[in-house]
Formats: structure tokens, C-alpha cells, sequence
């Protein structure tokens, strides 16, 4: 043998282990990029092109100002009582329409879901009435109840309603006929089964109905305050563009457009949270 063979077989094994397979080395997995480092960059780009365009003079700043200038008014406004009043009254406005239509929109959809003799002919009188979008109702509500709350609420109320229905009504349809003979076969009744089998297996869809009627409550009552209501964000917003401020209007708008995201990431984990199973229902499905 070679004089230093063996030391050099020694260290080759020492510093290049080869895995038990026998096979190459597997190269190392990379961390994936977090959703919040993602989300900080797509701000940032859209930030960045905002000041371009308005560098280059395509826009005047008359209609666009620039977003260090928008950013300066965002902070004025969190500081502001009159502002933050009046995102309490939104927000009053958008909790009573999201607790008025889930009070009456999921025990309905549960029942016709549940029971096929109602499912049919209500269907047709669902799908009609979810066809009309809310603003078509504006001069009627603002007739019964003025430019108050009121209004804003009966808006909300008519365009979540029909999301919050059909997502109860889906997900008691989805239900495993499995699961629904076996508890039969166990002699449960119909209160038991729709207690231990059918409201478990509908509350993933009911969840998602009240994430997506969250974000279209507070457009809904946004458009009316933008519309004529005499409180709220929307009204804020319009004062400013009618006093030709374009920086405050669009502070107000990224600070809806936020509060917007913190609705819809409260209602997420809070879906995660109460039903664990929708999630892991929608990744086993992908």
C-alpha cells in the first residue's frame, strides 16, 4: 500500500459521507419566503412605481400625489379624533350587518340544506334574489331610513345575506352521505345528527361565507357613505375630494384598504382557530 493511502481514504470518508442508499446527497431544502416578506415587497414595488409615475409627469400631482406625501397624511389621519370617529362608525355599521344577516342567514341555509323538501323551490328565489346587486336598493333605503346608519346597515344586510345562506346551505349538501347513514344506522335522530354530523361538516363553508361577507359588508357600506351617508370613512373621504385635497383622499383610501386586509386576516385566523379541519379539508384537496 501506498504510503499516506489510508490517512487520505480516512479524511475523504470523514469530510464526504456517503448516505446509507448509496445514492447522491440530497442537496439542502431552502426555506421558503414567508407571506409577510412577500406581502412587504409587492408595498414597496407598488410604492416604488407610484413615485415613478408621478415623477415622470404622466399624472399631476393635482390627481396623484406623491406617495411620501400620501404616507405623511396617513399618519396625520391615525392621529386624528374626527377621523377615528368616523372609522368607528364604519365599523359599527359593518358589525350590525355581519351579525343581523349570520343570526338569520345561517339557520335558514342550514335548514334548507338539511331538509330537500325546501331546497328546491327556494333555490330559485335564492339565486333570483342574490342577482340584484345592493346599490339597485339605494333610493328605496335612503327613502325608509335617511342617510343614517340605518341605511348603510340595510344595504350591508342584502348583499351578504345571500353569501352567508349559500355557503350554509352548500355545506350542509357536501356532507358525506357515509357519515349521514352511519349515525342513522346508530338510531341518532335528526336534532343529533345535525348537531354531531351535519354542523361540523358545514362549518368550513359557513366560515368561508363570513370571510367573504365581511369584505363585501364593508364595501357595501362604504359605497353608501361615499354615496351621500352622513358618517363614516366614506363621507371623510368625499369631504376631502370636494375640498380638493387628493393627499388626504388617498391617505384614506390606503387606510381602508388596510383595514380592509385586518378584517380579512382576523376572520382567517379565526377560521383556523374554531375550524382546524377546513384547513386541513382544503389542503388535502389540492
Amino acid at each position: 500500500m501506498a504510503p499516506g493511502v489510508g490517512v487520505t481514504q480516512t479524511v475523504e470518508s470523514t469530510v464526504r459521507p456517503t448516505p446509507p442508499s448509496g445514492g447522491p446527497i440530497p442537496a439542502r431544502r431552502r426555506r421558503p419566503v414567508p407571506d409577510w416578506v412577500i406581502g412587504l415587497a409587492g408595498v414597496a414595488t407598488m410604492l416604488v412605481l407610484w413615485d415613478l409615475v408621478v415623477r415622470s409627469g404622466a399624472v399631476s400631482t393635482d390627481s396623484l400625489p406623491y406617495p411620501g406625501t400620501t404616507l405623511l397624511r396617513v399618519g396625520e389621519l391615525l392621529v386624528d379624533p374626527t377621523f377615528l370617529t368616523e372609522v368607528a362608525h364604519t365599523l359599527w355599521a359593518w358589525l350590525i350587518a355581519m351579525a343581523a344577516a349570520s343570526a338569520v342567514g345561517i339557520p335558514l341555509g342550514l335548514t334548507l340544506g338539511y331538509f330537500s323538501a325546501l331546497n328546491r323551490p327556494a333555490s330559485s328565489v335564492v339565486h333570483a334574489g342574490r342577482s340584484i346587486p345592493s346599490s339597485a336598493f339605494l333610493p328605496i333605503a335612503i327613502l325608509l331610513f335617511g342617510l343614517g346608519t340605518q341605511m348603510k346597515v340595510s344595504l350591508a344586510i342584502y348583499a351578504i345575506f345571500w353569501p352567508i345562506l349559500l355557503n350554509a346551505m352548500y355545506g350542509v349538501r357536501d356532507t358525506e352521505p357515509l357519515m349521514l347513514a352511519t349515525g342513522r344506522s346508530m338510531g341518532w335522530g335528526r336534532l343529533r345528527l345535525l348537531r354531531r354530523v351535519v354542523l361540523p361538516s358545514a362549518a368550513p363553508s359557513i366560515a368561508t361565507g363570513l370571510r367573504v361577507a365581511s369584505s363585501t359588508a364593508l364595501i357595501v357600506v362604504l359605497s353608501a357613505e361615499l354615496l351621500g351617508a352622513t358618517s363614516g370613512v366614506g363621507n371623510v373621504i368625499t369631504t376631502y375630494q370636494q375640498a380638493q385635497r387628493p393627499d388626504f383622499v388617498y391617505a384614506g383610501i390606503l387606510l381602508v384598504g388596510v383595514l380592509g386586509m385586518l378584517l380579512y386576516y382576523g376572520f382567517n385566523l379565526a377560521e383556523r382557530l374554531i375550524v382546524p379541519w377546513g384547513q386541513a379539508q382544503r389542503e388535502g384537496g389540492k
